[in-house]
C-alpha cells in the first residue's frame, strides 16, 4: 500500500509558519524544550492530517488550532508538573495570542527589521544562543562570564527585540 504524501504546496505552507507556530506555543507553554517538542508533535499531526486541509482557507488557523490542541495534550499528559498551567490560563492565553495570518507575516516582518537594527555583537549572541544546541551555561564560559551575567544580557537584548517589535506593530496599526 502506498502512502499518500502532501502536495508541495502543502509542505511550503508548513515551512514558511515554522517559526510562528513556535512562537505561538513557546508563548503558552513558557520552556522552549517543552515547546520544541510540541511543535513536532505539531507537525506530525499536520503531516498526517494534510488531506484535511483546504486549500484557499488559512493554513496559519488551522496549524494554530492543531498546535493550540497539541498544547492541551501535553498539558493533560503532564498535569502533575507545578509549571503546566491549568486549562482555564491556558484557554486565556491562547486567545490573548491568536493571530492572524496577516499579522503574523506583519509581527515576523517587524522581528527581522528590528533583529537587523540590533548592533553586531547583539545579533551574534541571539544567534548563538538560539542555534540549534546552543546553550548559555556553554556560551557564558566560552566568553568568561557567569551563566546569570550572560542570561541577564540576553534578557535585555530580548527586551529591547520585543518592544521594537510592538513599537513597529503599532505604527502598521495606525497606517
Amino acid at each position: 500500500m502506498t502512502e499518500h504524501l502532501p502536495s508541495e504546496h502543502f509542505v511550503r505552507e508548513l515551512t514558511r509558519i515554522q517559526n510562528n507556530v513556535f512562537a505561538y506555543i513557546l508563548s503558552l507553554v513558557a520552556d522552549p524544550d517543552t515547546a520544541r517538542d510540541i511543535l513536532q508533535d505539531t507537525n506530525v499531526v499536520l503531516w498526517r492530517k494534510a488531506g484535511e486541509f483546504t486549500k484557499g482557507t488559512s493554513f496559519m488557523s488551522w496549524a494554530l488550532a492543531v498546535a493550540r490542541l497539541e498544547v492541551l495534550a501535553f498539558r493533560r499528559d503532564h498535569q502533575r508538573d507545578r509549571h503546566v498551567f491549568d486549562t482555564q490560563r491556558l484557554q486565556q492565553l491562547a486567545d490573548e495570542y491568536a493571530v492572524t495570518p496577516e499579522d503574523a507575516d506583519d509581527r515576523q516582518r517587524a522581528f527581522e527589521n528590528c533583529f537587523k537594527q540590533l548592533p553586531p555583537r547583539q545579533r551574534a549572541l541571539l544567534d548563538a544562543r538560539y542555534a540549534p544546541g546552543g546553550s548559555v551555561k556553554e556560551m557564558a564560559q566560552r566568553r568568561g562570564q557567569s551563566a546569570g551575567a550572560l542570561s541577564v544580557t540576553l534578557s535585555r537584548i530580548r527586551k529591547a527585540l520585543a518592544n521594537c517589535v510592538d513599537a513597529k506593530m503599532a505604527e502598521v496599526a495606525h497606517s
